[in-house]
């Protein structure tokens, strides 16, 4: 006999959060399609211009559609949306506009969204993410977006430190 949906518990929800850059963006796309495939409820959290170059170059929306439970929402990231993202931008977001302007969206968001939030799994450069996680009492996972290659470097520097080319002489 099949259990009644109705008297089952919701499944936990999980805010995915990616520092805005297209490879954070990526690996943490991928890990929120994971969790949605798991049963989870999913809210992708991106920032209103990377959000729109997804929709614009490539059908996310429809993608993610077949997860029931999953869920896009932006915040600024604290740059004008024209503005043109080239050269020093990443400099000036980071240094001005990251938790200024994009910790106080977090929270906004947290408090207005429902269900509530049972989790925050956020990328590991936003360091603000942990703070309002603690003030909101949601547990939270920092997720480190790295490339295979940069895993292979971090990995390896046990064994350059044997061979003696670290540290660099000279």
């Amino acid at each position: 006999m099949e259990k009644d949906r109705s008297s089952q518990a919701p499944p936990p929800h999980v805010l995915v959060f990616p520092f805005p850059l297209q490879g954070h963006i990526n690996s943490m796309i991928k890990l929120a399609e994971l969790l949605a495939l798991a049963g989870f409820k999913l809210t992708f959290l991106n920032s209103h211009y990377n959000h729109e170059r997804l929709v614009k170059f490539n059908n996310i929306a429809a993608h993610f559609e077949r997860y029931q439970g999953f869920e896009f929402k932006t915040i600024t990231d604290g740059l004008p949306l024209d503005h043109p993202r080239s050269g020093n931008w990443f400099l000036d977001m980071y240094e001005e506009a990251l938790e200024m302007k994009m910790k106080p969206g977090l929270r906004e968001m947290l408090e207005n969204i429902s269900p509530a939030v049972d989790c925050i799994i956020a990328d590991g450069f936003l360091g603000f993410a942990i703070d309002v996680a603690k003030e909101l009492e949601i547990p939270n996972i920092y997720f480190r977006t790295s490339s295979p290659c940069s895993f292979w470097v971090y990995y390896s520097i046990p064994d350059i430190i044997q061979a003696g080319e670290l540290p660099i002489k000279g």
